[in-house]
């Protein structure tokens, strides 16, 4: 039970990536992203295309961190690009309008993967190589474990942001009200883009992540990533980091207990399905959120 609970927490780091995205991109600009996954599995596949020729002259394992790197930044582009062409047009409109944008962006990006890589699974070495470590009984892979500092990292890194910057201090006040933000001199376009570019390096890490953590990636793989993190996000609550991350690693805890006791096919999506129905019935603002904020 104890190895299944750590491995779980380690699947759950990797959704919180994700799902860190998913609540920045909320906070800043009221728009719930579903698109996230296959940002990161957009990115993911391109980097695989260029992982085969590496970096000339670079020492590191060229290919693993050309898959990563390439991951990150298309995630970056992608998520910057889709905020100014789809999303950033939305901004006064009614927010399903922008809800079912990112679903039509989940699917073409899912059905661009498909023409141009194939429906095989796209294998690929651990961007951060192949040692192990065994923890009480569960034995962890690389990806698996960088997941897990990541998102410590990455948790850390943004509450520094939104409390010791001066960007941070506007793109808080952006969450509270656009309006007054931006009669108070906050670029807010600059906060929307910012919140969309860093989610789409998020989704592009955690996909250069879970690829060689899972066996690899098919198009519409990451939409099932995305959607786990999703559900890690309403769990936690959706303008909290925190719980964000807290709801993920809750997800990947519950999916690897129960998928350990029960064999049927999709009994762990059920118990993850139950536990969103059950926290928007008792607590609609999450576990961490904020009453009123969603």
């Amino acid at each position: 039970m104890l190895a299944r609970i750590i491995t779980g927490l380690s699947a759950g780091a990797a959704y919180a990536l994700v799902a860190v995205g998913v609540v920045l991109i909320f906070k800043c600009t009221r728009v719930l992203s579903i698109a996230q996954g296959e940002i990161g599995a957009f990115g993911f596949f391109i980097g695989l295309r260029w992982a085969a020729r590496g970096i000339p002259g670079l020492g590191w394992h060229p290919a693993r961190f050309t898959t990563l790197v390439i991951a990150v930044v298309v995630g970056a582009l992608l998520g910057g690009l889709i905020e100014r062409v789809v999303i950033r047009p939305l901004v006064d409109r009614p927010p399903l309008d922008a809800l079912i944008a990112t679903l039509g962006i989940a699917l073409f990006l899912a059905l661009l993967e498909k023409e141009l890589f194939g429906t095989a699974t796209q294998f690929a070495p651990s961007p951060v190589g192949e040692w192990k470590v065994t923890l009480l009984g569960a034995t962890l892979i690389a990806p698996r474990i960088v997941a897990l500092a990541a998102a410590a990292v990455v948790a850390l890194a943004i509450y520094v942001f939104f409390s010791r910057t001066r960007f941070g201090l506007a793109v808080r006040a952006t969450t509270g009200d656009s309006t007054i933000a931006q009669l108070m001199g906050v670029r807010v376009n600059r906060v929307y883009r910012f919140a969309w570019v860093t989610a789409g390096m998020l989704a592009g890490l955690a996909a250069a992540l879970l690829g060689p953590a899972f066996g690899g990636l098919t198009p519409f793989a990451m939409t099932r990533f995305s959607l786990r993190a999703l559900a890690g996000a309403v769990i936690g609550g959706l303008d909290s980091i925190w719980g964000a991350i807290v709801g993920s690693l809750l997800v990947g805890v519950l999916e690897a207990v129960v998928g350990g006791q029960f064999t049927t096919s999709g009994t762990a999506e059920l118990a993850v399905l139950f536990l969103v129905i059950a926290t928007l019935v008792v607590r609609p603002q999450g576990l961490l959120g904020t009453e009123g904020a969603t």
